[in-house]
């Protein structure tokens, strides 16, 4: 009977570790899914429930991830969720250790700490970027979304985590603890919590906006798309013929928003690929639009170069006096696409529809780039990506995130993926998902400032505090530990008088 209720604790809390994460990003499920592997271990060894847990994150992040993350030429490339994910199993294993030695309060920082420190490696060092934060799984419930804006997704991370710690603490003994100071203490930050998150929610709801609209012209799955890059390798005539079509359809939709009221207008990322003797032509006929309809175009070509030069994956922002205001090339992911490496910088031109940016899809998954924005007063940040239908919404939520983050509006148009415009809280003004229509044109009203946020000043700072608690905490434990000892060798001496 012991096993199988430790079988069921082990099984309740991978089925909730996989819908907190990937492609399904259930809220709840973050916030239970750590207490139920806390008391599935709570009887067992701290090795044996390493070797456990390693095996059951690794499978669980895996099946989360699923088909999420791109498709790379690199061996076992599709296992890394399940790598990535088996690093969690060591949080819950660190807070075993710990408790062996104390059970003071101060001991349930090591588990948050320790798995926001991994979302943080994951969030500097990883080359695929922010996949996987548990953060994200928050990012339906605007009230906890907001806490982004002070301490980042991440330290959302850290809230998720250290609660889950805080209410195992409370099932285990502790004769000289008042557990229920500890319970109203608990309730009350996270009532706080989602208290002042409501109220920024709710507040300037009267804001100027201004027309804005995406557009892309094609499904990438589409053969007569996928075999380009091939057919201007063998027949550059017939290439050029091709894409010459789709420049003119893509044209001509432009005008036609502009002519709607349109005053911004986005293209998705891959929605156009073009020869490097097309570009200049191309740019030009959008300037002559954007300077004619007074409005502001950003353009993402994809621009196939000689063999011996990289492709160009580029984002233009056209001012409505015709000027290249911005040229932005992707940064993201070049280190599996090849194309011209980005110089990691947020560009930015003052209009009178506020302060715009842009970057282009995987550039969001980086946090630490994107942090410019909000350095920078961004208002809206546009984000033209092309996805595939398992990574939806998922890589579509990451640019929510990083708008609530730094303050930004975002304005994100996708092919074969979720087009959304959201405001500097996160919430949804508009969308328009690809698989769902063949009506690819996302059309809405964006507003026109942005915000300053704790996290803009003083977020990145965070991970200094969480190694801070960490050591904090530690230090504490070891004085409760040597205090016991030396209590217990000051009693066997009295027993032994």
């Amino acid at each position: 009977m012991k096993h199988l209720k430790t079988m069921t604790l082990f099984l309740l809390g991978a089925i909730l570790m996989v819908l907190s994460n990937g492609k399904f990003l259930i809220a709840p499920a973050a916030w239970i899914y750590p207490i139920f592997f806390f008391l599935a271990t709570k009887h067992l060894s701290p090795r044996k429930s390493l070797v456990i847990l390693i095996v059951l994150t690794g499978i669980c992040n895996q099946l989360s991830f699923f088909h999420l993350i791109p498709s790379v030429p690199i061996p076992f490339f599709e296992y890394l969720p399940a790598l990535a994910g088996s690093m969690f199993a060591f949080p819950f294993f660190f807070q075993k250790l710990v408790y062996k030695k104390s059970t003071s309060f101060a001991a349930t920082l090591v588990f948050p700490s320790t798995y926001a420190l991994l979302d943080y490696l994951n969030l500097y060092f990883n080359p695929n970027g922010t996949f996987g934060v548990l953060g994200y799984s928050q990012y339906q419930v605007l009230s906890i979304a907001q806490l982004a804006s002070v301490i980042g997704v991440v330290g959302i991370t850290f809230v998720i985590t250290w609660t889950a710690s805080i209410i195992f603490w409370l099932t285990l003994d502790h004769p000289h603890v008042n557990k229920r100071t500890y319970i109203i203490g608990t309730s009350l930050v996270l009532i706080a919590i989602f208290t002042l998150g409501s109220m920024r929610v709710l507040s300037d709801s009267d804001v100027n906006t201004v027309a804005v609209s995406g557009i892309h012209t094609v499904d990438r799955d589409d053969p007569l798309v996928t075999q380009l890059p091939d057919l201007h390798k063998q027949d550059l005539p017939t290439f050029l013929n091709e894409t010459e079509k789709n420049m003119e359809q893509l044209i001509a939709q432009t005008t036609q928003e502009a002519e709607n009221g349109a005053k911004m207008i986005v293209h998705s990322e891959g929605t156009l690929i073009i020869d490097e003797t097309q570009k200049a032509a191309y740019l030009k006929r959008l300037q002559e639009i954007a300077k004619d309809k007074q409005v502001y175009i950003i353009a993402v070509p994809y621009v196939l170069t000689r063999e011996e030069e990289p492709n160009e994956n580029v984002l233009y922002m056209i001012d409505s006096s015709g000027k290249l205001a911005v040229e932005h090339f992707k940064y993201g992911g070049n280190m599996f696409e090849g194309t011209v490496l980005g110089d990691k910088t947020i560009h930015s031109i003052d209009t009178e529809y506020g302060r715009l940016s842009g970057i282009i899809c995987w550039d969001k998954d980086f946090p630490t780039i994107i942090d410019q924005v909000g350095e920078k007063g961004v208002d809206t940040l546009f984000i033209p990506s092309a996805d595939w239908k398992e990574v939806t919404p998922y890589h579509t939520i990451v640019g929510h995130m990083r708008g609530i983050e730094n303050g930004a509006n975002t304005v994100t148009q996708s092919v074969n993926g979720l087009s959304t415009i959201t405001n500097y809280k996160g919430e949804v003004l508009s969308q328009m998902n690809h698989f769902d229509t063949d009506d690819w044109v996302m059309r809405g009203q964006v507003p026109t400032q942005g915000t300053k946020t704790l996290y803009s000043m003083f977020g990145k700072y965070f991970v200094i505090c969480v190694i801070l608690a960490l050591i904090g905490a530690l230090i504490i434990i070891y004085r409760d530990q040597k205090k016991s000892l030396a209590s217990r060798s000051h009693n066997e001496t009295r027993s032994n008088l």
